[in-house]
């Protein structure tokens, strides 16, 4: 073999245009490691441990299964513990990837720019410590990027909505991908850049972090509706890891149970404190649309004979709050979203537009509009402009806060709409509460259910995460409230409580009945009030306005 000289004197990268003395053997060992990105990361590829510092790189079974992925799928979703080595095993598929495919480049994205960089550090040592028969001759060799001279390259980047734009990717690895914020316009920034190609590859790899985009993802590739091949990494499947280390390691957590379950179990949890008990949420999975289009989203059709409600929440159309609706099935119980509507663009009057247009098409639904800020422009919109019948009024009901009234909106204390007080608000979160845990109220949508996770108490109520939203769950609060109003219950013949009442009464006598019923002589439970009977469910006694 010649004496190779390094680039820029770095006698460990090989420069570019230069000549390889290549043997029969070498031959076939280039093939080999061509064909097979494991034999090829197991047997030349190195990495630094903490313990025994420059070492080969052999990999355990789950890290083969990721490479096989990466290799055989276009698309893959990797959920795992902390520190089993996922950023090591990635490094090893692009570093096979860039030097045996040329003409390629490898994006490698993660929520700070510094941790991108880290990980191309990583491809860079392991490309150094190759042998010089391997490796491409290198043309650039920066901090951010570099490229071969078989025209691949690598760049890093933090993940913004511009981080890539004007290259077409053909490899992209999201490292921490649950983490990132403003996921929805930053990957439809990306996704142009790859769609593309007809063999171009996406990596997302985290541990999760409540509900939220990478949860979505995650249970779309489970249920086989993306594409995405999902690969699961637990703590026990790092070899050493025994229920020795599980102690040492809760005990650094400060023993949260919580955090190590999501950390180390691989669990997506919402957030601590929620409106829907964490037990439920991680029950709840949404449902892949039969419609979506410019914020609307579908989930069932109108079906004829059926009774839908439509409960709509009002922003300014700035950019910043979400104007929202949800559309729900009120026939029978369990209750049943079947669309809603999202969108932070839109002014009222247009808002006004859609609603009348779906609440038409779903046999004339009632619609209530909330009226604290602008809705009252969005319910006068529709009940005069659009002479709309089925819009809902309220008026002031003393202790009870509201009631829905057939007055008149404009008539002395009437609201062509829904103002929500306190005492609204705090029977809406208590119904919506058995509702959704009793498995009364069928949630379909992916934004809803982010929404409930992050809809947390705060004082004496409920409201979003800093940072978050909680349009869609605000009109779910309001349809709860609504579906206790004596108009409701006349106009579906359901009585909610009742219902509710009756179906945990049913629930009780089977989970008692193997046992045998126990004479007491005591037959008034039942006719207790609603609030002893839910104990703590019902937070709030007092009817005040916000």
């Amino acid at each position: 073999m010649s004496d190779i000289a390094g680039y820029k004197g770095n006698i460990l990268l090989k420069k570019s245009n230069q000549n390889i003395e290549w043997t029969p053997e070498l031959v076939q060992e280039y093939v080999k490691c061509s064909e097979d990105p494991i034999y090829f990361a197991e047997n030349y590829m190195k990495i630094i441990t903490l313990n025994d510092g420059l070492q080969n790189f052999i990999m355990w079974d789950y890290q083969k299964n990721m490479v096989s992925s990466f290799k055989d799928n276009r698309y893959t979703i990797v959920t795992t513990a902390r520190q089993a080595g996922k950023s090591t095993t990635t490094c090893a598929y692009i570093l096979w990837y860039i030097i045996f495919h040329a003409d390629k480049t490898v994006a490698l994205l993660a929520n700070k720019g510094d941790t991108a960089r880290e990980i191309l550090g990583r491809v860079q040592l392991a490309y150094q410590h190759l042998p010089k028969w391997l490796q491409q001759g290198v043309v650039e060799w920066n901090k951010g990027s570099f490229v071969l001279e078989n025209n691949s390259r690598v760049l890093a980047a933090a993940t913004s909505a511009s981080a890539i734009r004007g290259y077409t990717i053909n490899l992209l690895f999201i490292d921490d991908a649950a983490h990132i914020d403003g996921w929805d316009e930053f990957f439809t920034s990306v996704y142009p850049t790859i769609s593309s190609g007809t063999d171009s590859k996406i990596i997302l790899v985290s541990t999760p972090n409540g509900l939220n985009h990478f949860y979505a993802t995650w249970i779309n590739a489970i249920e086989n509706r993306n594409g995405y091949n999902a690969i699961q990494v637990n703590w026990r499947d790092v070899p050493g890891r025994d229920d020795k280390w599980k102690q040492d390691t809760l005990a650094g957590m400060n023993f949260d149970i919580e955090k190590f379950n999501q950390e180390m179990e691989c669990e997506f949890l919402g957030s601590s404190g929620t409106l829907i008990a964490g037990w439920k949420l991680k029950e709840l999975v949404h449902q892949a649309p039969i419609v979506e289009k410019e914020g609307l989203v579908q989930y069932k059709p109108p079906e004829e004979n059926n009774v839908y409600m439509m409960v709509c929440d009002v922003s300014r159309g700035k950019g910043l709050d979400y104007s929202a609706f949800q559309l729900v099935n009120v026939t029978k119980m369990p209750y049943q979203q079947v669309a809603v509507y999202r969108n932070n663009a839109v002014t009222p009057v247009e808002y006004a537009e859609v609603i009348h247009r779906v609440a038409r098409a779903y046999n004339n639904a009632s619609v209530l509009v909330e009226v604290n800020d602008i809705g009252e422009q969005v319910s006068h919109t529709l009940h005069y402009d659009f002479a709309y019948e089925n819009v809902l009024f309220t008026e002031n009901a003393g202790r009870s806060g509201k009631r829905i009234t057939q007055g008149f909106g404009g008539a002395s204390g009437v609201d062509k709409g829904i103002r929500t007080t306190k005492i609204v608000k705090s029977i809406g979160c208590s119904i919506l509460k058995l509702l959704i845990e009793g498995n009364q109220f069928i949630v379909n949508d992916f934004h809803t259910i982010n929404e409930l996770s992050t809809f947390s108490k705060k004082g004496s109520s409920y409201e979003a995460e800093p940072g978050k939203h909680d349009d869609l769950v605000m009109c779910l609060v309001l349809f709860a409230w609504l579906s206790e109003q004596q108009y409701f219950k006349e106009y579906t013949d359901i009585n909610t409580l009742m219902s509710l009442r009756e179906k945990t009464e049913e629930d009780m006598e089977q989970d008692l009945s193997p046992f045998g019923f126990v004479e007491t002589g005591r037959d008034d439970f039942y006719a207790e009030d609603y609030e002893q009977f839910v104990g703590d469910a019902w937070m709030w006694n007092q009817p005040q306005d916000f």
